[in-house]
């Protein structure tokens, strides 16, 4: 009986052993120089070390390794610096990524337990395969399986990224991902859905009040002597909108408008005619992935009045000033 409580004892120390070499990064696949942190001195790390909650790794330009726990994998090129945390309670495990290549093989949870985070952005995954890249600045993310939320810290940004696409952000740069469907993408900023057609226009603050719910938005200012209205549209992606907006205006001798459009490309074309006895002038301006504005003024109208014309690719904003009130009409 004595030996059965023996060999049975033995059993149970071995499984809790290797439950807790599983839980530990273990150096593999090493190749180069590879330090670790050790009682205030950086040490060379070998294959098969241990590198503990909270260790800190480092390879040098020739140096490669990969720490390996159970399914899950941590790969550092050539001059990369990381630190590795595993929050027990919340099962999360974060690497602090000071420079370099990191490359995170994660199994696949129903929660996320994964992140690679820098001083510019932070990589937070349920289970895939992507690489980040910090230097002098500059991160990016590239998914190659799986999806990656990517968040820029800098710039409270927020977006996935998935299979084939990269993510990039710097301190003056907020984040932008490239690659297939990319301009599908949609990002949270400073807590608002902005799909990827406003982004350009939302960050630089440009549109701000229609960037937010549209992939294109356009904003008419319109004065007609002393007295101005504002006027301000857009429209959902893949749809076609008609907006009117009127106000009444003094009339006066002089009319100016300025249209600006929160994102378009293209030619931004802006047509000023004066009713009768009046004159008619023609300005136009390149429109790019940002705001532009245009605008034409028209002295000495007739009693005919006014119309302002903005053409924006398939928007189309219109503005009429008569002699009682002013109107602007955009059309999609």
């Amino acid at each position: 009986m004595g030996v059965v409580k023996s060999i049975l004892a033995t059993l149970a120390l071995a499984c809790s052993c290797s439950v807790a070499i599983a839980d530990e990064w273990i150096a593999e696949r090493l190749r180069g120089d590879v330090l670790q942190y050790e009682r205030g001195n950086w040490v060379t790390l070998e294959r098969g070390d241990v590198v503990p909650d909270g260790g800190k790794v480092r390879t040098t330009g020739t140096g490669r390794v990969d720490l390996v726990r159970g399914q899950e994998s941590i790969a550092l090129g050539p001059n990369t610096q990381i630190a590795v945390r595993d929050a027990a309670g919340q099962k999360m495990t974060s690497v602090i990524q000071s420079s370099g290549i990191v490359t995170v093989t994660a199994e696949k949870r129903n929660v996320q337990h994964f992140s690679v985070q820098t001083p510019i952005l932070a990589a937070i995954v349920k289970g895939t395969q992507f690489t980040v890249t910090y230097s002098n600045g500059l991160a990016g993310v590239d998914v190659m399986s799986g999806i990656v939320q990517v968040q820029d810290s800098i710039h409270d940004v927020v977006v996935d990224v998935t299979r084939g696409q990269s993510a990039a952000a710097s301190q003056s740069r907020p984040l932008k991902v490239e690659g297939p469907g990319a301009d599908k993408a949609v990002f949270l900023i400073g807590g608002v859905a902005v799909p990827a057609a406003a982004r350009e226009a939302f960050v630089s603050g440009v549109g701000v009040e229609t960037a937010a719910a549209a992939t294109s938005g356009i904003q008419v200012t319109a004065g007609a002597g002393n007295t101005g209205v504002t006027a301000g549209v857009g429209a959902t992606a893949g749809t076609g909108a008609t907006a009117t907006a009127g106000a009444g205006a003094s009339a006066g001798t002089g009319v100016t408008a300025t249209a600006g459009a929160s994102a378009g490309g293209g030619n931004l074309n802006v047509t000023a005619g004066a009713g009768v006895g009046g004159t008619g002038v023609t300005a136009g301006a390149a429109a790019g992935t940002g705001g532009t504005s245009a605008g034409a003024s028209v002295g000495n109208g007739g009693a005919g009045g006014t119309a302002v014309n903005v053409d924006l690719g398939p928007a189309e904003v219109s503005v009429g000033v008569g002699g009682g009130g002013l109107g602007a009409k955009l059309g999609l």
